[in-house]
């Protein structure tokens, strides 16, 4: 049952990123459609999908933990990515400098620890590199929304499957 519902939490949330899609490319006019798309979901349902896999647990309980600690990391991932981005493009000529990143991956993981949220800090340090060398470097702070509310988003359709379709009852 649960590789059903993994299959259905994926679904979802492509079919969540395609309307918007498709509402954005059909009413290109309307500016908080437009904002919405490209602001909050971005261009690609990946976080969300790949947040509604790992959420989905054998428990529910299991389920909302491994959506708080992703939600967490995301957020302190594009925050850390946001704050040493600017930094980086004052300091250094190149983006996503070595120091940089090596100094925010030591500095998240340290602040994962130090919050007592050790399981969000891989989560947190995969984010903060995405942004701080990935393609999205030239608007990190857009990137930092997309990811933690795609995360959000796949996290959320995640436990909301895992609470709506029980596995069945074997007698």
């Amino acid at each position: 049952m649960r590789t059903i519902k993994t299959a259905l939490c994926v679904l979802i949330c492509l079919l969540i990123y395609k309307l918007f899609y498709y509402l954005d490319m059909h009413f290109a006019g309307n500016k908080i459609i437009s904002v919405i798309h490209n602001y909050l979901f971005g261009t690609s349902p990946s976080f969300a999908c790949i947040a509604s896999v790992i959420c989905m647990q054998d428990t529910i309980e299991s389920s909302v933990q491994f959506g708080i600690s992703r939600i967490i990391g995301s957020v302190l991932g594009g925050i850390a990515a946001v704050a040493l981005s600017l930094i980086n493009a004052n300091l250094f000529a190149e983006r996503g400098d070595i120091f940089v990143c090596v100094f925010g991956v030591l500095l998240l993981i340290w602040l994962c620890n130090a919050i007592g949220r050790k399981e969000a800090s891989s989560i947190t340090v995969i984010t903060f590199l995405i942004i701080i060398i990935g393609i999205d470097f030239a608007r990190p702070l857009v990137a930092a929304v997309n990811r933690t509310f795609g995360t959000a988003i796949g996290a959320a359709i995640s436990i909301f499957i895992n609470k709506t379709i029980k596995a069945p009852v074997i007698k």
